[in-house]
């Protein structure tokens, strides 16, 4: 069996996506399908993915199906090659991308059978915290949603990370139900690092030594909502905070002046970039709990990952999270600090959450238990 995923992104780049593309190349491939990944790149080029064994196919294209971000780039390559390769199932990652918006253009023109993993759909999201920024977003995305139902009639099948959410992004799931499309729930997998480290004992509480928050620098991740947690919480300059971002950007700055308004003394919070693989997740093992007010998450691979090495989670409600059972999932700041010093002062439930935690992405999150489940969809 012949099989297309196609991505915006891909590794090297960093990006959750792109990782959790290549777990799936990496289990079709270990399952002994030929897999071809069509993806973003600089220009038009062909590699073989040195992990997975995938043969990678990039294209200098980016955007989505929508009028802020247009679809721009060699547009042509890619609609060509769609059309002149033959495959047996075609697995579109993710809404609102260029890479799954011009396969929805061209499925009459595409071979096999056409499926959409969902990493949930955004089109309805809207945060008080920009309201006017949201409203315009919110707006521009209604012609995206308003054919999404008859996009979804003309798939084979929906993937979905998790059978339930709490808020809009598992919005495509409630659709996808009320049309009456097939649907199939296949969670995240364990990073390649985490599945290790889910193996070998996990570091006991006395001996972590500080709190972690690990996401880009952008307002949606959240960091200032950790910051007002952690300032009033028990931790407040005894525990070290290290917050871990791809890079720093000019919002690092907006990070550091919120640190000084709060009072925290210096070094007690600090920012970090470029870390990531094993050393990251070091970091997380160390870690007494992961902090996260991400404005909008689906199933976050850094939760999963943080389970894996037996630490708790305090993140702000957003998609499956509290479905998660290795952690607290909160609504208000309030919330997190009551949580957070919970964790802090009661040990007997930090080792529930904990264990709980690494049981759940044992359990449900296995590389190889998820890539069979894959494969049971694509051969459905």
């Amino acid at each position: 069996m012949k099989i297309l995923l196609t991505t915006p992104t891909y590794p090297p780049f960093n990006s959750g996506l792109g990782n959790a593309v290549q777990q799936q190349a990496t289990a079709l491939v270990a399952n002994g399908y030929s897999v071809v990944v069509a993806t973003g790149g600089k220009k038009r080029a062909q590699r073989i993915d040195e992990v997975s064994g995938a043969t990678v196919e990039e294209f200098n294209v980016q955007g989505a199906d929508y009028l802020l971000n247009p679809i721009r780039g060699d547009v042509q390559s890619y609609e060509q090659f769609l059309a002149a390769s033959i495959f047996d199932v075609v697995l579109m990652n993710a809404w609102q991308t260029w890479s799954t918006d011009l396969c929805l253009r061209n499925l009459k023109k595409i071979s096999g059978r056409k499926l959409l993993y969902s990493h949930c759909v955004s089109t309805n999201m809207f945060f008080w915290q920009q309201p006017f920024r949201s409203m315009v977003r919110y707006l521009f995305w209604r012609p995206y949603w308003w054919k999404l139902s008859s996009l979804i009639r003309q798939l084979n099948g929906l993937v979905f990370l998790a059978s339930d959410g709490c808020d809009s992004r598992f919005d495509d799931l409630r659709l996808a139900r009320k049309v009456g499309i097939p649907v199939h729930v296949v969670p995240n997998a364990l990073s390649s690092s985490a599945t290790v480290a889910v193996s070998q004992p996990k570091i006991e509480r006395k001996a972590r030594k500080q709190l972690i928050a690990i996401g880009s620098y952008d307002w949606l991740k959240g960091h200032d909502f950790a910051l007002h947690t952690y300032a009033c919480s028990l931790a407040k300059n005894r525990i070290p905070l290290r917050i871990f971002g791809q890079s720093l950007t000019a919002f690092t700055e907006h990070l550091r002046q919120l640190v000084l308004s709060l009072g925290i003394e210096e070094g007690f919070v600090t920012f970090h970039e470029g870390v990531s693989g094993d050393s990251l997740l070091d970091e997380c093992g160390r870690s007494i709990a992961i902090l996260s007010g991400s404005l909008t998450e689906c199933q976050p691979l850094v939760l999963l990952d943080a389970m894996a090495t037996g630490t708790p989670f305090v993140a702000r409600r957003s998609g499956c999270i509290p479905s998660l059972p290795g952690g607290v999932a909160v609504n208000t700041k309030d919330e997190a600090v009551h949580a957070i010093d919970k964790l802090l002062s009661d040990e007997i439930h930090w080792q529930h959450l904990s264990e709980v935690g690494r049981v759940h992405v044992v359990t449900n999150c296995d590389p190889v238990s998820i890539g069979r489940q894959l494969v049971a969809v694509l051969e459905a």
